[in-house]
């Protein structure tokens, strides 16, 4: 009993010091708000920053049902400033989605565009390393917006359809309707 209460000891301190290994060295926390819906976000590291992996992480709460729409993007400028975007997440309510990497010359880009997220607090995550001698940075942006429930948008359809109906039974009316051209009824 005693080797496997050590063995087990021994393999949970060996996979916590692997976990603390793959760990970023540069770990932020930050909130935003969302005014408007909408905010920016980003970080800049500096030349002591170089070499070293970074964990931005923004918080929100949301209430309600919603869409989000989100991107980051970070320009390298030579050696002297550049940053390896390697991951885009947001994570909340059990799920985690991945952002869309493009690369285009010097320029990375991540996108992230989901809908029918329930309400609670989500946190939106960039990772990546820091490769420039002098550091580097990167910005974004995060909008969201409501998404009606769906009995709300049933009874927004209905009402839709009911004034679509009552349009088309008028233009039926006015087409049946006889005229002598000056736009009178005839006496």
């Amino acid at each position: 009993m005693n080797k496997l209460a050590s063995s087990l000891i021994l393999a949970t301190s060996l996979a916590a010091s692997a976990s603390l290994a793959n760990a970023a060295q540069i770990e932020k926390q930050n909130h935003i708000n969302l005014n408007g819906g909408t905010s920016d976000l980003g970080a800049s590291f500096s030349a002591k920053d170089s070499g070293k992996t970074f964990l931005e992480n923004f918080t929100f709460k949301y209430s309600g049902l919603f869409a989000l729409s989100a991107a980051t993007i970070s320009t390298a400028l030579g050696s002297d400033s550049a940053l390896d975007l390697s991951n885009f997440t947001l994570s909340g309510n059990g799920h985690s989605y991945t952002g869309t990497k493009s690369t285009v010359g010097n320029t990375q880009y991540y996108t992230l565009d989901l809908s029918n997220l329930t309400a609670g607090k989500y946190t939106l995550a960039v990772a990546g390393t820091v490769l420039g001698s002098r550091g580097g940075s990167f910005g974004g942006n995060i909008s969201v917006s409501a998404v009606p429930e769906a009995s709300t948008l049933a009874m927004m359809l209905g009402g839709l359809a009911v004034v679509g109906f009552g349009a088309w039974r008028r233009r039926k009316s006015d087409k049946a309707s006889p005229s002598n051209g000056s736009g009178l009824m005839p006496a």
